[in-house]
Protein backbone atom coordinates (compact mmCIF):
# COMPACT_ATOMS: atom_id res chain seq x y z
CA UNK A 1 0.00 0.00 0.00
CA UNK A 2 1.41 3.54 -1.09
CA UNK A 3 2.13 5.85 1.51
CA UNK A 4 -0.99 8.52 2.22
CA UNK A 5 0.40 12.13 0.54
CA UNK A 6 -2.22 14.98 1.49
CA UNK A 7 -1.18 17.20 -1.28
CA UNK A 8 -1.43 14.27 -3.88
CA UNK A 9 -4.98 13.19 -2.45
CA UNK A 10 -6.48 16.24 -2.40
CA UNK A 11 -5.38 17.54 -5.97
CA UNK A 12 -7.11 14.58 -6.87
CA UNK A 13 -10.11 15.59 -5.41
CA UNK A 14 -10.31 14.01 -1.63
CA UNK A 15 -13.10 15.76 -0.15
CA UNK A 16 -12.01 16.40 3.46
CA UNK A 17 -14.16 19.30 4.12
CA UNK A 18 -17.44 19.36 3.03
CA UNK A 19 -20.21 22.71 3.12
CA UNK A 20 -23.62 21.95 4.67
CA UNK A 21 -25.84 25.12 5.14
CA UNK A 22 -27.83 22.55 7.55
CA UNK A 23 -24.60 21.83 9.67
CA UNK A 24 -24.38 25.78 9.71
CA UNK A 25 -28.04 26.24 11.11
CA UNK A 26 -27.43 23.84 13.72
CA UNK A 27 -23.81 25.23 14.75
CA UNK A 28 -26.20 28.66 15.15
CA UNK A 29 -28.80 26.97 16.87
CA UNK A 30 -26.30 25.36 19.50
CA UNK A 31 -24.08 28.69 20.47
CA UNK A 32 -27.68 30.65 21.11
CA UNK A 33 -28.73 27.71 22.90
CA UNK A 34 -25.53 27.63 24.98
CA UNK A 35 -25.94 31.70 25.64
CA UNK A 36 -23.13 32.67 22.95
CA UNK A 37 -22.98 34.37 20.00
CA UNK A 38 -23.10 33.32 16.74
CA UNK A 39 -21.80 36.24 15.02
CA UNK A 40 -18.22 37.12 15.26
CA UNK A 41 -18.27 41.03 15.15
CA UNK A 42 -20.93 41.08 17.54
CA UNK A 43 -18.23 39.37 20.41
CA UNK A 44 -15.57 41.45 19.73
CA UNK A 45 -17.73 44.76 20.22
CA UNK A 46 -19.63 43.13 23.30
CA UNK A 47 -16.37 42.12 24.76
CA UNK A 48 -14.93 45.38 24.04
CA UNK A 49 -12.33 44.63 21.46
CA UNK A 50 -13.35 45.34 18.38
CA UNK A 51 -10.60 47.11 16.43
CA UNK A 52 -7.82 46.65 19.22
CA UNK A 53 -5.32 45.34 16.72
CA UNK A 54 -6.37 47.56 13.93
CA UNK A 55 -2.77 48.18 12.02
CA UNK A 56 -0.65 45.57 13.71
CA UNK A 57 1.33 42.54 13.15
CA UNK A 58 -0.45 39.81 15.28
CA UNK A 59 1.95 36.44 15.35
CA UNK A 60 -0.29 34.34 17.51
CA UNK A 61 1.64 31.24 16.66
CA UNK A 62 4.46 32.81 18.79
CA UNK A 63 2.55 32.11 22.19
CA UNK A 64 2.35 28.67 20.75
CA UNK A 65 5.11 27.29 19.44
CA UNK A 66 6.93 29.33 23.14
CA UNK A 67 4.55 27.60 24.97
CA UNK A 68 4.99 24.02 23.19
CA UNK A 69 8.46 24.09 21.05
CA UNK A 70 8.31 21.88 18.19
CA UNK A 71 4.25 21.88 18.38
CA UNK A 72 3.78 22.83 14.47
CA UNK A 73 3.55 21.45 11.81
CA UNK A 74 3.09 17.94 13.19
CA UNK A 75 2.75 15.06 11.71
CA UNK A 76 1.11 14.97 8.32
CA UNK A 77 -2.76 13.72 7.40
CA UNK A 78 -2.77 9.77 6.67
CA UNK A 79 -6.38 9.88 6.09
CA UNK A 80 -9.10 12.85 5.21
CA UNK A 81 -9.35 14.08 8.15
CA UNK A 82 -8.23 17.46 8.33
CA UNK A 83 -10.91 19.12 9.80
CA UNK A 84 -10.12 17.46 12.76
CA UNK A 85 -6.83 18.48 12.81
CA UNK A 86 -7.79 22.55 11.67
CA UNK A 87 -10.06 22.53 14.43
CA UNK A 88 -7.41 21.43 17.03
CA UNK A 89 -4.97 24.09 15.61
CA UNK A 90 -7.94 26.55 16.54
CA UNK A 91 -8.48 25.11 19.94
CA UNK A 92 -4.58 24.84 20.61
CA UNK A 93 -4.24 28.33 20.49
CA UNK A 94 -7.26 29.92 22.21
CA UNK A 95 -6.19 27.56 24.92
CA UNK A 96 -2.45 28.31 25.46
CA UNK A 97 -3.58 32.02 25.26
CA UNK A 98 -5.96 31.10 27.95
CA UNK A 99 -3.05 29.37 30.37
CA UNK A 100 -0.69 32.67 29.44
CA UNK A 101 -3.77 35.02 30.22
CA UNK A 102 -4.00 33.14 33.91
CA UNK A 103 -6.73 34.92 35.45
CA UNK A 104 -9.68 33.49 37.09
CA UNK A 105 -12.79 31.76 35.37
CA UNK A 106 -15.63 34.01 35.40
CA UNK A 107 -17.95 30.79 35.72
CA UNK A 108 -15.63 28.09 37.66
CA UNK A 109 -13.31 30.39 39.41
CA UNK A 110 -10.18 28.40 38.41
CA UNK A 111 -7.34 29.07 36.60
CA UNK A 112 -6.15 26.74 33.16
CA UNK A 113 -3.05 25.85 34.08
CA UNK A 114 -1.00 24.28 32.29
CA UNK A 115 -0.45 20.43 32.04
CA UNK A 116 2.37 17.91 31.30
CA UNK A 117 2.70 16.85 28.17
CA UNK A 118 5.61 14.61 26.90
CA UNK A 119 7.67 15.58 24.32
CA UNK A 120 6.23 13.11 21.64
CA UNK A 121 2.95 14.51 22.05
CA UNK A 122 3.86 17.98 21.66
CA UNK A 123 5.70 17.06 18.46
CA UNK A 124 2.63 15.33 17.81
CA UNK A 125 0.46 18.88 18.01
CA UNK A 126 -0.32 18.49 21.75
CA UNK A 127 -3.88 17.75 21.50
CA UNK A 128 -5.69 14.70 19.78
CA UNK A 129 -7.26 15.23 16.75
CA UNK A 130 -9.06 11.73 16.81
CA UNK A 131 -10.88 12.30 19.42
CA UNK A 132 -13.27 14.91 17.88
CA UNK A 133 -12.98 12.96 14.65
CA UNK A 134 -15.01 10.06 16.77
CA UNK A 135 -17.73 12.76 16.55
CA UNK A 136 -17.97 13.12 12.48
CA UNK A 137 -21.26 10.74 12.74
CA UNK A 138 -20.26 8.58 9.87
CA UNK A 139 -17.93 6.09 9.03
CA UNK A 140 -15.63 7.29 6.01
CA UNK A 141 -13.86 10.97 5.58
CA UNK A 142 -15.14 14.25 5.45
CA UNK A 143 -16.89 16.75 7.86
CA UNK A 144 -17.89 20.17 7.83
CA UNK A 145 -16.28 22.86 10.12
CA UNK A 146 -20.15 23.75 11.67
CA UNK A 147 -20.01 20.30 12.91
CA UNK A 148 -17.05 19.68 14.54
CA UNK A 149 -17.66 23.33 16.31
CA UNK A 150 -20.38 21.92 17.80
CA UNK A 151 -18.72 18.62 18.68
CA UNK A 152 -16.08 20.32 20.61
CA UNK A 153 -18.59 22.34 22.54
CA UNK A 154 -20.78 19.54 23.19
CA UNK A 155 -19.15 16.12 23.42
CA UNK A 156 -16.02 16.24 22.52
CA UNK A 157 -13.76 18.60 23.91
CA UNK A 158 -10.25 18.47 23.94
CA UNK A 159 -7.88 15.73 24.75
CA UNK A 160 -4.43 15.47 25.44
CA UNK A 161 -1.82 13.88 23.65
CA UNK A 162 -1.13 11.14 25.91
CA UNK A 163 -2.34 7.67 26.73
CA UNK A 164 -5.61 7.03 28.38
CA UNK A 165 -5.55 3.49 29.80
CA UNK A 166 -9.15 4.08 31.31
CA UNK A 167 -10.28 3.34 27.94
CA UNK A 168 -7.40 1.39 26.59
CA UNK A 169 -6.19 4.18 24.04
CA UNK A 170 -2.96 5.75 23.04
CA UNK A 171 -3.23 9.05 21.60
CA UNK A 172 0.44 10.47 22.37
CA UNK A 173 1.23 10.04 18.55
CA UNK A 174 -1.56 11.05 15.67
CA UNK A 175 -2.86 7.73 14.03
CA UNK A 176 -5.32 8.15 11.32
CA UNK A 177 -6.52 4.30 11.84
CA UNK A 178 -7.51 5.26 15.69
CA UNK A 179 -9.08 8.52 14.23
CA UNK A 180 -11.42 5.98 12.09
CA UNK A 181 -12.39 3.87 15.64
CA UNK A 182 -15.85 5.16 15.80
CA UNK A 183 -18.01 7.38 13.32
CA UNK A 184 -21.33 6.10 12.53
CA UNK A 185 -21.55 4.50 15.73
CA UNK A 186 -21.18 7.04 18.62
CA UNK A 187 -18.52 6.52 21.08
CA UNK A 188 -19.28 5.04 24.54
CA UNK A 189 -20.04 7.26 27.49
CA UNK A 190 -17.10 6.85 29.21
CA UNK A 191 -15.30 7.93 25.95
CA UNK A 192 -17.57 11.34 25.73
CA UNK A 193 -17.42 11.63 29.38
CA UNK A 194 -13.75 12.34 29.32
CA UNK A 195 -14.14 14.65 26.60
CA UNK A 196 -16.95 16.58 28.06
CA UNK A 197 -14.72 17.36 30.94
CA UNK A 198 -12.74 20.04 28.83
CA UNK A 199 -15.10 21.47 26.54
CA UNK A 200 -14.77 24.67 24.60
CA UNK A 201 -17.30 26.44 26.01
CA UNK A 202 -18.42 28.53 22.37
CA UNK A 203 -17.57 29.24 19.22
CA UNK A 204 -18.84 31.86 16.69
CA UNK A 205 -18.70 32.56 13.07
CA UNK A 206 -16.43 34.69 11.02
CA UNK A 207 -17.91 37.25 9.04
CA UNK A 208 -15.64 39.44 8.47
CA UNK A 209 -11.38 40.30 8.27
CA UNK A 210 -11.62 42.86 11.08
CA UNK A 211 -13.26 40.32 13.63
CA UNK A 212 -10.65 37.35 12.49
CA UNK A 213 -8.01 40.21 12.92
CA UNK A 214 -9.37 41.56 16.51
CA UNK A 215 -10.20 37.74 17.62
CA UNK A 216 -6.89 36.36 16.94
CA UNK A 217 -5.01 39.35 18.88
CA UNK A 218 -7.41 38.67 21.81
CA UNK A 219 -6.07 34.92 21.56
CA UNK A 220 -8.83 32.92 20.25
CA UNK A 221 -7.69 31.08 17.16
CA UNK A 222 -9.99 30.61 13.59
CA UNK A 223 -10.33 27.91 11.68
CA UNK A 224 -11.85 27.73 8.07
CA UNK A 225 -13.29 25.17 5.78
CA UNK A 226 -13.11 25.73 1.36
CA UNK A 227 -12.83 24.69 -1.62
CA UNK A 228 -9.79 26.77 -2.67
CA UNK A 229 -6.46 25.71 -3.45
CA UNK A 230 -2.71 27.07 -2.43
CA UNK A 231 0.86 27.12 -4.33
CA UNK A 232 2.86 25.14 -2.46
CA UNK A 233 5.88 28.22 -3.06
CA UNK A 234 5.89 30.70 -0.57
CA UNK A 235 7.55 33.94 -2.20
CA UNK A 236 10.07 36.00 0.00
CA UNK A 237 7.85 37.20 2.48
CA UNK A 238 6.04 34.19 3.24
CA UNK A 239 2.83 34.32 0.90
CA UNK A 240 1.47 31.86 -1.14
CA UNK A 241 -1.30 32.88 -3.65
CA UNK A 242 -4.47 30.98 -4.70
CA UNK A 243 -4.26 28.74 -7.90
CA UNK A 244 -5.95 27.35 -10.35
CA UNK A 245 -7.82 24.00 -8.94
CA UNK A 246 -9.49 23.03 -5.64
CA UNK A 247 -8.91 21.34 -2.48
CA UNK A 248 -12.15 20.72 0.05
CA UNK A 249 -10.04 21.13 3.11
CA UNK A 250 -9.85 23.16 6.28
CA UNK A 251 -6.92 24.42 7.81
CA UNK A 252 -5.74 26.90 11.01
CA UNK A 253 -5.51 30.49 11.07
CA UNK A 254 -2.91 31.42 13.70
CA UNK A 255 -1.66 35.27 12.67
CA UNK A 256 -3.00 38.34 10.95
CA UNK A 257 -0.99 41.12 9.21
CA UNK A 258 -2.76 44.22 9.32
CA UNK A 259 0.59 46.29 9.05
CA UNK A 260 0.33 49.12 6.33
CA UNK A 261 3.60 48.30 4.47
CA UNK A 262 1.55 44.67 4.16
CA UNK A 263 -1.51 45.97 3.12
CA UNK A 264 0.55 48.66 0.75
CA UNK A 265 2.18 45.31 -0.30
CA UNK A 266 -0.47 42.97 -1.35
CA UNK A 267 -3.27 45.11 -1.48
CA UNK A 268 -5.26 43.88 1.82
CA UNK A 269 -4.25 42.18 5.32
CA UNK A 270 -2.86 38.45 4.96
CA UNK A 271 -3.89 36.08 7.21
CA UNK A 272 -1.40 33.16 8.39
CA UNK A 273 -2.32 29.54 8.24
CA UNK A 274 -1.06 26.48 9.36
CA UNK A 275 -1.91 23.61 7.20
CA UNK A 276 -1.73 19.78 8.63
CA UNK A 277 0.44 18.26 6.42
CA UNK A 278 3.73 18.11 7.58
CA UNK A 279 6.67 20.04 5.98
CA UNK A 280 4.31 20.19 2.56
CA UNK A 281 5.38 23.55 1.40
CA UNK A 282 8.82 25.84 0.27
CA UNK A 283 9.96 29.25 0.28
CA UNK A 284 11.05 31.62 2.76
CA UNK A 285 9.57 31.79 6.27
CA UNK A 286 10.84 34.70 8.10
CA UNK A 287 8.22 37.95 8.78
CA UNK A 288 8.91 41.14 6.47
CA UNK A 289 10.72 43.30 8.88
CA UNK A 290 11.06 41.44 12.33
CA UNK A 291 13.21 38.36 12.91
CA UNK A 292 10.11 35.84 13.20
CA UNK A 293 9.80 32.74 10.96
CA UNK A 294 6.19 31.10 10.84
CA UNK A 295 6.10 27.55 11.38
CA UNK A 296 6.77 24.66 9.03
CA UNK A 297 4.25 24.43 6.74
CA UNK A 298 3.03 27.59 6.81
CA UNK A 299 2.09 30.33 4.50
CA UNK A 300 0.69 34.02 4.38
CA UNK A 301 -2.75 34.33 2.24
CA UNK A 302 -5.32 37.51 1.57
CA UNK A 303 -7.05 37.38 4.55
CA UNK A 304 -10.44 38.16 2.49
CA UNK A 305 -10.07 34.43 0.67
CA UNK A 306 -10.78 32.78 3.98
CA UNK A 307 -13.87 34.33 3.61
CA UNK A 308 -15.01 32.70 0.36
CA UNK A 309 -14.93 30.04 2.42
CA UNK A 310 -16.45 29.70 6.24
CA UNK A 311 -14.53 30.63 9.23
CA UNK A 312 -15.12 30.09 12.78
CA UNK A 313 -13.29 31.56 16.07
CA UNK A 314 -13.18 28.66 19.62
CA UNK A 315 -13.02 30.77 22.46
CA UNK A 316 -11.44 28.57 25.23
CA UNK A 317 -12.71 26.86 28.08
CA UNK A 318 -13.30 30.69 29.77
CA UNK A 319 -15.45 32.14 26.75
CA UNK A 320 -14.51 35.23 25.17
CA UNK A 321 -12.52 37.70 27.77
CA UNK A 322 -10.34 40.66 26.70
CA UNK A 323 -7.04 39.33 27.55
CA UNK A 324 -3.58 40.20 28.86
CA UNK A 325 -0.85 38.64 26.28
CA UNK A 326 2.59 38.26 25.62
CA UNK A 327 2.19 40.11 22.22
CA UNK A 328 5.39 39.75 20.48
CA UNK A 329 5.63 41.91 17.51
CA UNK A 330 1.96 42.89 17.43
CA UNK A 331 3.34 46.16 19.53
CA UNK A 332 6.38 46.37 17.39
CA UNK A 333 8.36 44.30 19.64
CA UNK A 334 10.68 42.10 17.54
Amino acid sequence: MSEFNPLLEYDRGLRGATLDPREDELLVDSILRHGGDPDGDHVAHHWDFADSAKGKLVPRWENVMREWPGCWPGPPQSRGDCVSHAILRAALLSWTCEIQDGRHDEVTGKIEGKPEVSDVGIRNSVLSSEAIYWHRGHNGDGWTCSSAARAITTDAGIWLRQNYPEIGIDLTRYNGTIAGRWGARKPPEEVIAIGREHLVRTATVVKSVEAMRDLLYQGYGVFFCSMLKWSSTRDDNGYSPVVVGSWAHAQGIVGYDDRPETVSIYGEPLACVQNSWGRWNSGPRTVRGTNFEIPEGAYWTKASTILRGQAIALSSVAGWPARKLPNYGAEGNV
